[in-house]
């Protein structure tokens, strides 16, 4: 008899930490906190766990009351009973405690500076692991800063002449790309809740000629990614574009005095797989700025050549120190529905 309402209490517990990691899950989803940990297209998934959650903790509970010994034991012919010591069950049960009272009772931290020195800035999209093949025609790559240079209306006019036909091109083959019949990879939820599906390369195409053809490009949050994709795939296609960027200051140690990288945290999947994406910036006589302080720059941009691989070179002209966005990360290629 003591070993049944031993065991019959290890049931209850058992349901009481279900229950406990269904309050954590609703609270996240309810503050909208969930996007601190997981992507958007991973959030209906949460919805079906705290369903889950909650139905075992429930079950769980109502066996613990049952003075039914075929309701407690489940007759699989292997012993249930809890055999080891007290204080054995403690650290068992202490392993999902720990979690639970944490995430309720503690705040949210966010990735910072100290993370992206450990896992590395990413120059451009996560598609990127490698600098892309570098042009070996030397004489155009560079020629392209001193045309520019030398005459900006006819280089830009000459970059629209280029986009006309590249983006023809574009257009023909973005139907043999991947996707759906209707044109989507996957549907997910945006920052602000709407609906929204992964870009296409037809969708990719279109914004690229949407930043060429605009007077200056802000990166914003929803398409974060998407836009310093392009930027690092064609930095001297936007040479001398204005550029408006919202990030935390980060500093490798082998940059210059004053130059750093403003950045942000893209998440995949979980903030497990978050990478640091951002883009060198330089200012002149600038105010003291910390690792880690948000701020809205925003300057024309030019290129630099890291190790071999040409990137985008922000030269600011006006800095912004700004509080930390409700929501610090960004997320992979969203576009709202049509």
């Amino acid at each position: 008899m003591q070993k049944e309402r031993d065991y019959s209490f290890h049931v209850y517990l058992r349901g009481i930490i279900l229950i406990g990691f269904f309050l954590l899950l609703f609270k996240l989803i309810v503050t909208g906190n969930i996007q601190s940990f997981i992507a958007p297209k991973m959030v209906p998934f949460s919805y079906f766990s705290i369903a889950v959650l909650l139905i075992l903790g429930v079950i769980q509970i109502w066996r613990s009351g049952s003075k039914n010994k075929e309701e407690l034991y489940c007759n699989c012919g292997f012993d249930h009973n809890q055999n080891g010591s007290p204080l054995q069950s403690i650290l068992i049960y202490s392993i999902f405690l720990l979690p639970v009272l944490t995430g309720l009772l503690f705040p949210i931290t966010t990735l910072d500076s100290s993370v992206a020195a450990k896992r590395g800035i990413k120059y451009g999209s996560s598609l990127y692991t490698q600098p892309p093949e570098m042009n070996t025609d030397n004489s155009l790559d560079t020629s392209l800063a001193e045309e520019y240079l030398d005459n900006p209306e006819e280089y830009m006019a000459d970059i629209d002449k280029r986009i006309e036909s590249e983006s023809q091109d574009g257009v023909e083959g973005s139907e043999a790309g991947n996707g759906n019949a209707d044109g989507t990879s996957g549907l997910g939820t945006n920052q602000d809740g709407s609906d929204v599906r992964i870009m296409t390369s037809e969708d990719q195409e279109k914004l690229k000629n949407e930043l060429l053809h605009s007077d200056k490009v802000v990166v914003d949050d929803d398409q974060y990614l998407a836009i310093l994709n392009i930027l690092h795939e064609n930095p001297s296609l936007f040479i001398g574009k204005e550029i408006e960027i919202v990030g935390f200051v980060y500093k490798e140690p082998d940059f210059e005095k004053d130059q750093f990288v403003v950045a942000r945290f893209g998440v995949s999947c979980c903030i497990a797989d978050a990478s640091v994406y951002g883009i060198i910036s330089t200012i002149e006589k600038q105010d003291h700025i910390e690792e880690d302080q948000w701020v809205r720059a925003s300057g024309t941009l030019t290129t630099t050549t890291m190790n071999d691989w040409e990137l985008p070179f922000l030269q600011i002209t006006n800095i912004e120190k700004i509080d930390e966005p409700e929501n610090p990360y960004v997320y992979e290629y969203y576009t709202p529905l049509s």
